[in-house]
């Protein structure tokens, strides 16, 4: 389950969803809030749940503060931590990381490569020397060993060039909440595989598969929801390839076109029902365990991340109670009820 909320939000509700048997949890990262700081505390309170980050932005940090933070993190949990980073878009990264958008697919390669590097961190010096990153730290006998060998490292990934990456150097893939079991199978994992095979590698690339998931008995309201985060990811022109797979050009051309004028409602209206039904699952608790249960039947990933909308803290009506994040910390609750598999304390 993806936890997009702050950290004492996200912490209690790791805690609720470990109690009612969920096999992981994923923080999120946006301009306001950090994936690293809620996994520590989500860590420190509980005792078997996987923790992700679905994902930390791999650029804007130094790989040795990634490194370091990913070793504590990893420590605290007893080893449970998968790292799942991406790269955000190009103006984001120029934008909010002060970082040159240049050739991203081989900046993202050489972080993952020295993190690998600096996991080992020890007696041996580490020197690690890219065109994009470069680290030098010197032996450093203190230095205490990492709580395994190696950590998963998993990477977001839409576009041919950034899935040749995931394939190559990480472990696995996070696909986005737009990509649907058919994408996965028929765009995605042939790169992602022939990616792997190319770079030598025997096993085959995890995959973290992501859906839009809402839980309410009014099936109208729910799907309204759905569609206000689908809309929040069908703006953006990176994601055409993907609607042209789907044969929803002139849908995702309407919601552009509404979102740039400033229109959200206009936005939201414009997903259509094809479109919600596609991309995510929402209705009633019953309805949603159906759908969520054949997605796992289809074996189409190894994970499948339960995404409930963050943009539910967005409501005029959340934000108007004073506590927007309520109207969140509710359906995240209710989507663990639905899924629970033991008793709830």
């Amino acid at each position: 389950m993806a936890l997009a909320s702050g950290p004492s939000d996200a912490v209690a509700l790791a805690v609720e969803a470990e109690q009612a048997g969920f096999d992981s949890v994923w923080t999120t990262e946006f301009s306001w809030r950090s994936a690293t700081v809620p996994m520590a505390a989500i860590a420190a309170s509980t005792d078997r749940i996987t923790i992700g980050s679905a994902i930390a932005y791999a650029l804007g940090r130094s790989p040795a503060v990634l490194a370091a933070e990913a070793r504590d993190i990893d420590e605290l949990s007893d080893g449970r931590l998968i790292l799942g980073l991406g790269s955000a878009q190009p103006a984001r990264i120029r934008r909010w990381l002060d970082t040159d958008p240049t050739d991203v697919p081989a900046q993202v390669t050489e972080v993952i490569e020295s993190l690998r590097a600096l996991w080992k961190l020890g007696e041996d010096p580490v020197s690690y020397r890219g065109r994009h990153v470069r680290v030098d730290i010197e032996p450093t006998p203190s230095a205490y060993p990492p709580r395994r060998h190696r950590v998963p490292i998993l990477l977001a990934a839409v576009n041919r060039r950034m899935l040749q990456v995931a394939g190559a150097v990480a472990d696995g893939l996070v696909a986005h909440p737009i990509v649907d079991g058919s994408a996965l199978q028929e765009m995605v994992r042939p790169t992602l595989e022939a990616a792997a095979s190319t770079a030598g590698r025997a096993t085959a690339p995890l995959v973290a598969a992501m859906v839009i998931v809402v839980v309410d008995d009014d099936e109208e309201r729910a799907r309204r929801n759905a569609a206000s985060q689908i809309a929040f990811y069908a703006q953006h022109p990176t994601y055409s390839p993907l609607m042209a797979h789907y044969g929803l050009v002139g849908a995702s051309a309407s919601i552009r076109a509404a979102a740039g004028r400033g229109d959200w409602n206009a936005a939201v209206a414009a997903v259509p029902d094809p479109m919600i039904d596609r991309l995510s699952v929402a209705g009633p608790a019953g309805l949603v365990k159906t759908r969520i249960n054949d997605r796992l039947e289809s074996a189409d990933c190894d994970t499948l991340i339960l995404h409930t909308p963050s943009m539910l803290m967005s409501d005029p009506g959340a934000r108007a109670s004073g506590d927007p994040a309520a109207t969140y910390r509710s359906h995240v609750s209710r989507l663990i009820d639905a899924f629970s598999v033991s008793p709830r304390r």
